[in-house]
């Protein structure tokens, strides 16, 4: 008994700090060249895959992913067609790709030598930001469920993130109720001057997209029990602490294992 507990009390331990862990992305936003589809570029992206995944397992990065906008759908202040994110522990390593690891793919496939080319005839990325994790739910979002991602531009950084630690209460409600099944919330380390048009973003995920007609009754009814004050308070101060430049619903079209 006594040697559970103390397994147990080490398994708790090595959780705590894994969750305690900062949590980096790089995000490149991805515009298709004249002439392709979202369907070339998945199929480009397929090809690298195997890089991303040797990177994972040499644990440059904890994951890979690309998020495509599911049917189209995303608003006009999105210019781009689909983001790549690389994520990770240690934001250092993070952008690397150490040619050494790609050695013995090379020689088996030759074809690798011409994924540079082949990428640039699909597609350009028009940019790429560093972010950190600020905060997010207890679950984390699901990479296999629909994800809608917003995009704020924030003016006092400090007060908005003390905003949204408090509205985490609601999301972890609404995670239990079964309307979204995690939320993060994400700050753009660099880019950071006044020209951006977003310096935080927020992730949702959702089992099915009917639970966005759900939306509005499950914050109704988490706000009064997580933060003691009525919906209607709650929306009055949303647009004091930041400002929505975008949203889009996605999907992981690729992603490491």
């Amino acid at each position: 008994m006594k040697k559970l507990l103390t397994s147990l009390a080490l398994v708790l331990l090595v959780s705590a700090a894994t969750f305690a862990q900062n949590r980096y992305t790089i995000v490149a936003f991805h515009k298709l060249q004249p002439g392709k589809t979202i369907d070339d570029a998945i199929a480009n992206e397929k090809q690298w895959l195997p890089i991303h995944q040797a990177r994972k397992t040499a644990g440059i990065i904890s994951d890979w992913m690309m998020y495509v906008p599911y049917n189209g759908i995303k608003s006009e202040g999105i210019d781009f067609d689909y983001m790549t994110v690389n994520g990770g522990t240690d934001l250092d390593k993070l952008h690397t790709y150490p040619m050494e690891l790609f050695a013995d793919m090379l020689k088996a496939d030759p074809g690798f030598a011409k994924l540079s080319a082949a990428t640039n005839k699909t597609q350009t990325i028009i940019r790429q930001s560093i972010g950190k994790r600020v905060n997010g739910t207890a679950k984390g979002t699901n990479k296999s469920h629909f994800l809608i991602f917003d995009m704020m531009k924030v003016g006092d950084a400090a007060a908005y993130e003390a905003f949204e630690a408090k509205v985490l209460k609601v999301h972890e409600a609404r995670v239990e109720i079964g309307n979204i099944s995690g939320w993060s919330l994400y700050k753009t380390l660099y880019p950071s001057s006044d020209e951006v048009s977003a310096n935080y973003i927020t992730i949702q995920s959702l089992e099915k997209l009917s639970k966005l007609d759900e939306a509005m009754e499950s914050y109704a009814a988490a706000i009064p029990k997580a933060l003691g004050i009525s919906p209607e308070a709650f929306m009055k101060q949303i647009p004091s602490q930041r400002q929505m430049t975008g949203t889009m619903i996605t999907t992981v079209a690729v992603s490491t294992k």
